[in-house]
């Protein structure tokens, strides 16, 4: 496997974005960007890549983990411009980078699965010269879907052991849209939330969760899995019994094995088509 670190995907008001990519021998592999979570506030694309990212690029598919901005430095949509920013790159840089731009999907995790499940069901075509920043499947693992639930969420399980203290005030999802409470932007919510824009032709998804997640519900995967399957997307829901949120359970070689085999599936030739659909702009 080669590791290809801090190339730079955009420059979005001078900011340099950078991606790692971790690539697997062989010819052109398939490719799926991945999403670090951290409520759109903190995070690393490189954390946990050793637990995560290689296993599933050892398996065939190419990992591209994409750096975007975070809500304090830029707020909704800008992290979803940068990971269609980064679609566009190495779909652009695919002969080079040894990957087959036809078969990019893409892998998240918490805020990053909210992210990817967006960049599945909204590609941009606000201007078209700019490039394909589509994707042909999705792999979200504890996302969330609906935003407007955030404030009346009840968790399934007890607070995940990175918690340490109180939900914050202005909640992840406020600070995300730049509002002091998401009372005060309730449709702005509607627009940045998946289910909203799940629509007939999506990509497949895997939608993976915890069924003792004490942040974000399970009803999210499972009310996306319902919209999906209502539009006869190709929907798949795996709840793991007695997870929390970002559960080592996530992290074993089943789970991962099956993240693998899913993206190797839906991104073999001729098995997905390009999602096209209104963006979020």
């Amino acid at each position: 496997m080669t590791v290809r670190s801090d190339l730079v995907h955009s420059s979005p008001q001078g900011v340099e974005l950078q991606l790692d990519l971790y690539l697997p021998a062989g010819p052109p592999a398939p490719l799926c960007l991945w999403l670090h979570g951290g409520g759109w506030a903190r995070g690393s694309r490189t954390a946990r890549a050793a637990e995560r990212l290689l296993p599933v690029a050892a398996s065939g598919v190419a990992v591209a983990a994409v750096q975007y901005r975070l809500s304090g430095a830029a707020t909704f949509p800008a992290p979803l411009d940068d990971v269609r920013a980064a679609v566009r790159w190495l779909r652009r840089n695919a002969a080079d980078l040894g990957v087959d731009a036809e078969r990019v999907g893409v892998w998240g995790a918490s805020a990053g699965g909210h992210l990817a499940a967006l960049l599945a069901l909204c590609p941009d075509d606000r201007d078209p010269d700019l490039g394909d920043s589509s994707v042909q499947a999705a792999v979200c693992w504890f996302p969330v879907t609906d935003l407007t639930l955030r404030d009346t969420d009840v968790p399934a399980g007890p607070p995940p052991p990175f918690m340490t203290g109180p939900r914050t005030d202005p909640s992840p999802e406020a600070l995300l849209l730049g509002a002091a409470s998401l009372q005060h932007v309730m449709a702005e919510a509607r627009a940045a939330s998946p289910v909203t824009h799940v629509h007939r032709g999506a990509p497949p998804f895997l939608l993976v969760h915890g069924d003792r997640d004490g942040m974000v519900p399970a009803e999210h995967s499972r009310a996306l899995h319902r919209a999906l399957r209502a539009q006869g997307v190709d929907s798949s829901l795996w709840l793991l019994a007695g997870a929390n949120h970002e559960d080592p359970a996530f992290e074993t070689p089943a789970s991962l094995a099956a993240v693998a085999a899913f993206l190797r599936s839906a991104l073999a030739p001729g098995a997905a088509g390009t999602a096209r659909a209104g963006g979020v702009s």
